[in-house]
This record gives structure tokens, C-alpha cells and sequence, in this order.
């Protein structure tokens, strides 16, 4: 099986699995008991919220571990369900199906996925209380302009989100020259177990979750100490791995480059996630395309993945083109399993295809 899907979760770490399973009387207790085991279970925590804190540059005490990058988003919008927000067209569904449409104004995107700082500057005004925005696009891997929207709110009255889900480990990410309040992430993007994400926040918060003192009064629930662990331990790995991914998506382009096939690259190489590649094919359906690689034994996706499993026209390639380009669009993503073999025999498996040349039979 070839996995070109990582942008909707990563292939788990075998070995940081197998590490944990050998060292179960660290994960056993709850971390908040008292005893030996609870004990463990905390110091791994804590060591764990440190190591994810020096990721971003952080300080440990702004980290809330949560349940997934879509709670902590949730969670920050919870905060402001009264306040006009500004977002864009283009953000993930836990932000998208989430604000208050009648209080939220949207940022439109040019034809490469871009939204800007000017248009920002324009609707800005002393009724938004919130600005949230993501920093790599999860379906064309646009990488928006946050740092420089971060120094312009810097020393303004609004509360600035940042989801950095497919940036982390991807794009460097500095909350300090970010200028932001919070931030998403989320383990399972990296090779962390699936299930735990984090909340970056540098101001009191209204909890979403609540019911225990955990995370400080910020977010109840039992700790899930193996996804903090798993996590933690991911992030090193995947930013050795960069270098690798970079040259993969290269080797890729290369190779449609030689081809004969009908096609285009929805948005710009120039200034994307190294791991993203999204394409158009005039000719064929993404339906049938995604359907015809997986019975080759390839994964890929026609977009976000969390729609359901459902093959909708994505929202990301109208809002930039139209309807009909969408459905004839399909999203490459790259991860540490991959190898130029496996996109060798990916285009050998697509030559076959009929229209994948853009040519009427």
C-alpha cells in the first residue's frame, strides 16, 4: 500500500508505539492520582508539555492539552460566540461550520489560496474581537501571510487564532514572532496517536470542556498521557524528515513535468508546505481518479478529511476557481514512508488511464 495522504493523518511511528507498549507502567496511572503510578503518568505529562512548548517557543504554562486541534479551535471560538470575528473562506470545517455567520466576516482568497494582510486592514474595525486564521491551507498547502498579519495586530484590541495543524513541523512556527493569543495542533498530522491535539493560549479562557481542575481549570478530562508522549517525540523526527518530504513533492513535479498529462497545479509552488500538492485534471473526475488509484493500491484524497468520507467539491478549489474545477481535483500528500518509488509507480499507474491525457475518446 502507498500512503499519499498525510495531510489528513499521518502513518503511525511504530517505534515510538513500541516504546510506549515497553513501558506501560509510565502510561498506566491517571496522572492526576497520587500514588506511584500517577506519579509516572505526570512526569511523563509534564515532560511531554515542555518538549511541545520548545517546539513552537513556547512558555509550558500556555500549553492545554485537549482531545484534537478541532476542540482547541472550538474552544477559542467558544470564547467569543457574541463578538464579530474575522476569518476567511478557506479555513477548516471545525472553524467554518463553528463562528456565528451572521457575526463573521470572510476574508476572500486569490487563485493561489491567499488571503491578505490589506483586505484585513479594510474590514477591520473596533467591533471585531476576534481574528482566526490558519497558516498552511490543509488542501493546497498555501502558506498564508500570518506573521506579518501578527505584527499588525500586535498592539491592536483583538484576540488573534492561529490553527497551525499542517504547518507544525512543516513551517517554523514562533508564537513570539507570531504576535498571536493561541494556536492549534494536533499530534496525529506528525505520527502521533490519533485523538490528542493542543491548545496554545497566552490569556484567560473560558474552558470548553468542563468538569475537573485539569489543565489548570482550562480543559476537563482524564490526561491522555500517551498522546502528549507520542506526540512530544513525533515532532523531532518529523522536522529530521523535512529535508526528505521537500524532495519528494520536487521528484513528484519533476515527473508530471515529463508527462503527457492534462493537468494543473492548483495554487502556487512558490510559497507552499513542502508536504501538499494539489492538481487538476480536466479530464478526469477526482471521484474516479481516487477510486482507480486505491484499487492500484494508492491513497490519496479529494480533500479535507473531515467531511465524513464524503466526495463533495471542495470549498478551498471554489472559493479560488469554481465548482467544476473542484471535482476534478485530487490532493497529494506527502510523509515519512514515502519513496521515489513509490511515485514512480504511481505515474506508471496513472499513464494508464484513460484521460489523464486530456484527450476525448
Amino acid at each position: 500500500m502507498i500512503y499519499f495522504d498525510y495531510a489528513a493523518t499521518s502513518i503511525k511511528r511504530k517505534e515510538i508505539l513500541k516504546d510506549i507498549f515497553e513501558n506501560m507502567e509510565n502510561f498506566d496511572g491517571n496522572p492526576d492520582s497520587l500514588h506511584a503510578l500517577g506519579r509516572a503518568g505526570k512526569k511523563v505529562l509534564e515532560d511531554s508539555r515542555v518538549e511541545i512548548a520548545k517546539s513552537i517557543n513556547a512558555n509550558p504554562n500556555h500549553i492545554i492539552f485537549t482531545a484534537s486541534a478541532s476542540e482547541a479551535n472550538n474552544t477559542i471560538l467558544s470564547n467569543f460566540k457574541d463578538d464579530f470575528v474575522i476569518t476567511s473562506k478557506i479555513e477548516h470545517d471545525s472553524i467554518l461550520n463553528t463562528v456565528n455567520k451572521e457575526k463573521t466576516i470572510f476574508l476572500d482568497v486569490d487563485e493561489d489560496g491567499y488571503f491578505s494582510l490589506d483586505e484585513l486592514k479594510e474590514k477591520l474595525t473596533d467591533e471585531v474581537k476576534l481574528v482566526s486564521l490558519m497558516f498552511v491551507n490543509n488542501e493546497i498547502g498555501a502558506i498564508e501571510p500570518v506573521y506579518k498579519i501578527g505584527e499588525f495586530l500586535k498592539d491592536k484590541d483583538v484576540f488573534f487564532h492561529v490553527d497551525c495543524v499542517q504547518a507544525y513541523s512543516h513551517v517554523d512556527i514562533d508564537v513570539e514572532k507570531l504576535h498571536c493569543n493561541s494556536l492549534s495542533l494536533s499530534g496525529h498530522k506528525i505520527g502521533g496517536i490519533n485523538s490528542f491535539g493542543v491548545l496554545y493560549c497566552n490569556k484567560k479562557i473560558n474552558p470548553l470542556i468542563k468538569g475537573g481542575e485539569q489543565e489548570k481549570d482550562r480543559r476537563a478530562g482524564t490526561s491522555f498521557t500517551m498522546g502528549a508522549y507520542s506526540m512530544a517525540k513525533s515532532f523531532p523526527k518529523a522536522i529530521s524528515e523535512r529535508e526528505k518530504i521537500k524532495e519528494l513533492k520536487s521528484y513528484f513535479v519533476k515527473k508530471l513535468e515529463e508527462s503527457n498529462f492534462s493537468y494543473e497545479i492548483n495554487g502556487s509552488l512558490e510559497n507552499s508546505a513542502d508536504h501538499i500538492l494539489n492538481l487538476y485534471f480536466p479530464k478526469v473526475k477526482n471521484e474516479l481518479l481516487l477510486t482507480y488509484l486505491d484499487m492500484n493500491g494508492i491513497c490519496i484524497s479529494v480533500g479535507s478529511a473531515c467531511r465524513a468520507g464524503s466526495v463533495e467539491a471542495s470549498n478551498v478549489i471554489k472559493n479560488m476557481y469554481d465548482e467544476e474545477r473542484a471535482r476534478h481535483s485530487v490532493r497529494f500528500s506527502f510523509g515519512f514512508t514515502n519513496t521515489k518509488e513509490d511515485i514512480d509507480y504511481t505515474f506508471e499507474v496513472l499513464k494508464k488511464l484513460r484521460g489523464i491525457d486530456g484527450k476525448e475518446r
